[in-house]
Order: structure tokens, then C-alpha cells, then sequence
């Protein structure tokens, strides 16, 4: 992939539709600047870079294209022909597109595939998730009062929250979760992550709020496909991120890795 043009002549000719001149280098760039679309651009200059490096085998482009057809309700050779001229776009525009996200794919897969597992670990404090009973309550005496209610058994959550609680948890009979341990407050979070099922504490202050908690279960992220398509993307992110803001400081870009796509 070429890096970006420089030494352009004075007046070349940019085009929307194909064959159409319609700006100049000097007036795509003003409007560029203008809308605020310097960040849009160089994203997808970087996209476009990756997708042209990562050549497929025709056996595997050819039924991607076939699918993307499809998808847009054309059956045969003159659909084609005529889905192309209204859309304004080439063969090797509509290649593209049937398979960028492939492209992407391999790229992820093969620039990060090893490093998926230990990018998880490091994660996964924050993907575990947690299930507990809570009451928000408006000053000690009552959070108190509460606690010991449903200690002695006198009552639950499922029976106070309802009537007590000013959370949404009075919606859910003081049941939270499935969420993210990492999403709830700190204070909350030092106690859940060494919590056990049924452990209640005594009632603590958060902010304005008094809370009574008890921890019901935890659900361990588990690096499964989908956890591990997520590692791999945020992966992807942050390497993508930082080349675009590269581009855009007007640095050298490294060149993108190269990749064996041979089956």
C-alpha cells in the first residue's frame, strides 16, 4: 500500500462517481478540514491499508462475494451488472466489501491469536460477573435495622426491597446481576470480589446511601469464542487507534505484518 500522495499536480480531479471529475485536491481539502473529517479519513485510509495488504485465495473471495450479493437481492450476472452502475461502483469496490470483514479476520486471528489468552487474563477481573441482593436506604438506623431482619430471618431481600429500597432493585425484589463486578461502585466492588455466596456484610456508606448486600453468586468469565473474538478486537483497537493517530500527527507509519494466508 503507497503511502499517502504528496508532489500531487495543481489541479488534479477527485471523484464521487466514477469517471465523474468533481473536486480538486485543493477543495476536497478545505472540506475535509471545514466538516471536522480529518478523523473519519485518515480511519479510513488505515482500514483501506489493511484490507489491500491481506490478500484471499479466489476460492475463498468467490463465495464471499456470492453471500454479499445475496444479501443485496442479486441472483445472476446481469444483477451484477446492473447493481453496480446504480451503486456507482467497481468490481473490485464490490470484492471489497463482500470481504473486508474477512480480511480483518485474519488479521486478528493471525497478528493476535497467541496473545487472545493472555490479554484475557489481564481482563478478567473485569469481565467476571456477579449476581447479589441489595437495599439502598436512606440513613444508618434503617440500613441497621434491615441487616438484622434478615439475619435473623425475619425477612429477605425479596420482601423488603419492594417496600424499602430507592434503587431500581426494588423492580427486581433486591436482585442485581448478572453484571460485570467491575460496574459497580468501588466500595461495593472490594467486598464482592471476596465474597462468597451467602456472605452479607454489615451495612456500609456509599455517598448519601446506606446498603446492605449480600453476595449470591459469581459467574468467571470463561475464554470461550466469543470472549476470545472480544480480545481479539480490542486488540485490534488499540493497535488501529494508534496507527490513525500516527497518520494523523504526520508520523511514519511501520508497515502492517505480514500475514500467511495460505490455508
Amino acid at each position: 500500500m503507497p503511502e499517502p500522495l504528496s508532489g500531487l499536480p495543481e489541479k488534479p480531479e477527485i471523484e464521487i462517481a466514477a469517471g465523474r471529475p468533481w473536486l480538486s485536491v485543493n477543495e476536497l481539502n478545505r472540506l475535509i478540514r471545514q466538516q471536522g473529517l480529518s478523523l473519519a479519513v485518515a480511519q479510513a485510509w488505515v482500514l483501506d491499508e489493511l484490507v489491500q495488504a491481506i490478500a484471499l485465495p479466489s476460492e475463498e473471495e468467490k463465495p464471499l462475494i456470492r453471500a454479499f450479493l445475496e444479501r443485496e437481492g442479486v441472483k445472476d450476472d446481469a444483477g451484477v451488472a446492473a447493481w453496480l452502475e446504480r451503486k456507482r461502483l467497481s468490481f473490485d469496490d464490490l470484492r471489497i466489501f463482500a470481504t473486508n470483514q474477512r480480511r480483518l479476520q485474519l488479521f486478528r486471528e493471525q497478528r493476535w491469536g497467541e496473545e487472545a489468552e493472555v490479554h484475557f487474563l489481564a481482563r478478567k477481573p473485569e469481565l467476571d460477573q456477579v449476581v447479589y441482593s441489595l437495599l439502598r436506604l436512606a440513613d444508618e438506623g434503617t440500613a441497621s435495622e434491615m441487616h438484622h431482619r434478615i439475619q435473623d430471618g425475619e425477612a429477605d431481600f425479596a420482601d423488603l426491597a419492594p417496600h424499602h429500597s430507592s434503587g431500581q432493585e426494588r423492580h427486581t425484589r433486591g436482585l442485581i446481576g448478572p453484571v460485570p463486578l467491575a460496574a459497580a461502585h468501588p466500595a461495593l466492588v472490594s467486598r464482592l470480589r471476596i465474597g462468597r455466596p451467602g456472605k452479607m456484610w454489615p451495612p456500609f456508606q456509599v455517598g448519601d446511601t446506606w446498603l446492605v448486600v449480600r453476595f449470591e453468586q459469581l459467574l468467571p468469565a470463561q475464554l470461550n469464542e466469543p470472549t476470545r473474538a472480544r480480545m481479539l478486537e480490542e486488540l485490534f483497537q488499540k493497535w488501529y487507534g494508534e496507527r490513525v493517530q500516527s497518520l494523523m500527527a504526520g508520523e511514519p507509519l511501520p508497515p502492517i505484518p505480514s500475514l500467511d494466508t495460505s490455508p
